[in-house]
């Protein structure tokens, strides 16, 4: 699914929300994005949504209380995200949050580069049925 082998982009903008059901209808209504992929919690609380316009996919996320200054960080998908993570201390960039495998197939890394900007380094492992980690598929992401 988040292969971009496959198709999935390789760089995808993510929109840090208070409210992402409210922020995803919006975007739908308006601009004509359709959502894709929604992951809503057992208790009804929704931390994800997939959108997509014209090829591109733009992510949106809870926004947290460690993030509440961001509005936005960048996804960009990475051969070896240990590899990557290495390369970044010596080029001036901060791992926020270490590596961790996802139960969406992928393994990830916040950082933040020279100039305060925050990046989601993900790494594709394998592929996974979304309702495994509480997604429900609208229609068939790219690839």
């Amino acid at each position: 699914m988040y292969d971009p082998a496959r198709g999935y982009p390789s760089v995808v903008p993510c929109l840090l929300y208070d409210d992402v059901p409210a922020a995803a209808h919006w975007l739908r209504e308006t601009l004509g994005f359709r959502e894709m992929v929604r992951a809503t919690l057992p208790d009804g609380w929704v931390g994800h949504c997939e959108l997509e316009r014209d090829g591109y996919i733009v992510l949106l996320g809870r926004r947290t209380d460690s993030g509440a200054m961001n509005v936005s960080t960048t996804q960009v998908f990475v051969a070896d995200l240990a590899a990557t993570c290495a390369v970044l201390a010596t080029t001036g960039g901060e791992i926020v949050d270490v590596p961790v495998e996802q139960p969406w197939g992928v393994r990830q890394a916040m950082v933040v580069d020279p100039g305060g900007q925050r990046w989601v380094l993900t790494q594709h492992l394998r592929d996974t049925d979304p309702a495994d980690w509480f997604g429900q598929v609208f229609e068939p992401l790219l690839g």
